[in-house]
């Protein structure tokens, strides 16, 4: 109500109130007569009479406490408009409305179903202990130590090397992200669901009682933990197994090979990173970044950066490598102004 308050007096000393709008708000409460210069308190008291109607509408009850914040909130909004120096509606920014959670859900369950026909995800929590659906096995997978996570992921892959590919799939959140970002599903939902996919804390999430009454956002936080502990992992994969990875970048079959060259692009760049110089190129063939689309490119550089932060750092162009944290965007991508070199693949590779 302060505010309202101030705005009254401000809008009254520069005019932009009639008196008799002045009037209304004093009997409403919503400032003093004493205090706008010019405005006879007698004219805008409590019992001063009403003009005379010809049919006289009975008088509604009183509003309760709700409803006279809801007014109040209108009144503001209404005062806070004259300052923006327009009255049409059109030209108020239109607050989200996203407070359904069944878009999200839906999001959500359409993302779990596409990874359903994968079995990877179970394959290496039952390597870790016995689980009875997916969520068991990504509980297994968070909660396993890092030397026998990697033991269990490097004998799924002499077993069966596609499943590299079904993984990174099932951690890929790329749709999720961009549903979260989408303007068309902008509201608290949204937010909590964007604040969710990038906390370190979930204990920091705002509005997450609401959020943890879908299913689904509890099966996405049963995957969060596992998706940390996989790419957590790539590291050890690449400095500590090498030689196998000609062997393991198999592409795999149907939705999943939509996002699947991020990780062989990223491991790429890692690769011309640590090897090589623009005069002296790494052992290899070449390769055109420049065919990918970006959001491969974007997926690929920020895997590749955990790998080696320094040395990847140093692969970009200035403009990237001074930033904070060098992430791609659009622009950069469509000008191709990101690596200083040639990329090189290394022959036992297939990208």
């Amino acid at each position: 109500m302060r505010v309202i308050e101030q705005l009254v007096h401000h809008f009254w000393a520069r005019g932009a109130l009639s008196r008799d709008e002045a009037q209304y708000l004093v009997r409403h409460g919503f400032a003093r007569a004493g205090d706008l210069p010019g405005l006879a308190p007698d004219d805008c008291t409590p019992d001063a009479p009403e003009p005379v109607e010809p049919e006289p509408e009975p008088m509604p009850a009183e509003p309760d406490a709700d409803e006279r914040a809801r007014a109040a909130e209108e009144l503001e909004d209404e005062l806070v408009g004259r300052n923006a120096g327009s009255r049409k509606a059109g030209g108020r920014k239109k607050k989200p409305t996203g407070h359904d959670l069944a878009p999200a859900v839906a999001a959500l369950g359409a993302h779990f179903a596409a990874r359903a026909a994968y079995p990877a995800m179970g394959e290496l929590g039952a390597r870790l202990k016995p689980c009875a659906d997916w969520r068991d096995a990504a509980r297994a997978v968070a909660a396993a130590r890092p030397e026998a996570l990697e033991t269990a992921l490097v004998g799924l892959l002499a077993a069966r090397p596609r499943a590299l590919g079904e993984l990174w799939f099932w951690f890929d959140l790329g749709s999720l992200f961009d549903w979260a970002d989408d303007q068309e599903n902008a509201g608290p939902v949204a937010d909590g669901l964007a604040k969710v996919l990038r906390a370190d804390n979930l204990a920091r999430v705002g509005r997450l009682g609401q959020l943890l009454k879908a299913a689904e956002v509890q099966a996405l936080l049963d995957l969060l933990p596992a998706r940390r502990a996989f790419l957590n992992l790539l590291p050890t994969l690449y400095h500590a197994h090498f030689p196998k990875l000609g062997q393991w970048l198999v592409p795999p079959a149907g939705a999943a090979a939509q996002c699947w060259p991020a990780l062989p692009w990223a491991f790429v760049i890692v690769y011309n990173a640590r090897h090589g110089t623009a005069s002296a190129p790494p052992l290899g063939y070449p390769v055109d970044a420049k065919k990918l689309p970006f959001a491969v490119a974007r997926d690929a550089l920020a895997t590749a950066l955990p790998l080696a932060p320094v040395a990847v750092r140093e692969l970009l162009i200035d403009r990237l490598r001074d930033r904070d944290v060098p992430a791609l965007d659009r622009a950069h991508w469509e000008k191709y102004l990101v690596f200083d070199r040639e990329l090189y693949c290394p022959f036992t590779w297939r990208i």
